[in-house]
């Protein structure tokens, strides 16, 4: 009889970060022709439900393996990661559409910009963790990471201050913060993947 094929945990990972990256440029793609928004939320959730599909051979593998190729929990941490990245986005795509939002602020737009740098440098970033071994142009990869959730970050906080202090209806800025706070929380969550790829880098140095 054969011997089943044992799963590669890290191309499962590097195909779930592909997801998320191709969902970040759907939503760019969305949010610079802002036209058949239900159709383009919809393209972006069949990504965020193929990318389901990995994270969950991913946890069903975890759960019966005797011997991982690094530590269980640091998997379990990247693949919930990376799973975020692509929720947070299909959510911010949903919110165009269920909040019938009839244009786009140009925060938002910066914001996607940097939402999209992220996710490439994230799968560039796991592409080269498939190795798991220290080199200089993964820790500079995690750098670079960190350096694009710090302007993410400084890009929220104006963007909310702007919707406080804007003369704006009410209910649009409840909308907007809402959309905003997925946005950032898309980075955070890009960051929390690097910092455990350090870790784990560090752990095997």
């Amino acid at each position: 009889m054969a011997r089943k094929r044992e799963m590669n945990y890290f191309d499962v990972m590097i195909t779930a970060c592909s997801y998320s990256h191709q969902t970040s440029v759907k939503l760019n793609e969305l949010m610079h022709d802002f036209t058949d928004v239900s159709r383009k939320a919809s393209e972006i959730h069949d990504l965020e439900h193929a990318a389901d599909e990995q994270v969950h051979r991913m946890y069903d593998a975890l759960h019966v393996a005797f011997i991982t190729p690094i530590d269980r929990e640091d998997l379990f941490g990247l693949i919930k990661s990376l799973d975020d990245i692509t929720d947070l986005i299909e959510d911010v795509a949903n919110r165009f559409d269920m909040f019938a939002i009839q244009s786009v602020r140009p925060e938002a737009i910066a914001m996607g910009t940097i939402l999209e740098q992220a996710t490439s440098m994230m799968l560039e970033l796991v592409t080269e963790f498939k190795s798991h071994k220290r080199n200089k142009k993964i820790l500079q990869l995690i750098r670079d990471v960190n350096t694009l959730e710090e302007q993410g970050d400084r890009l929220y906080r104006d963007s909310v201050k702007k919707l406080f202090t804007t003369d704006i209806p009410v209910i649009d800025v409840i909308k907007w913060k809402d959309i905003y706070d997925d946005m950032e929380n898309v980075l955070d969550a890009c960051e929390d993947v690097a910092n455990i790829i350090e870790g784990v880098v560090m752990k095997n140095a």
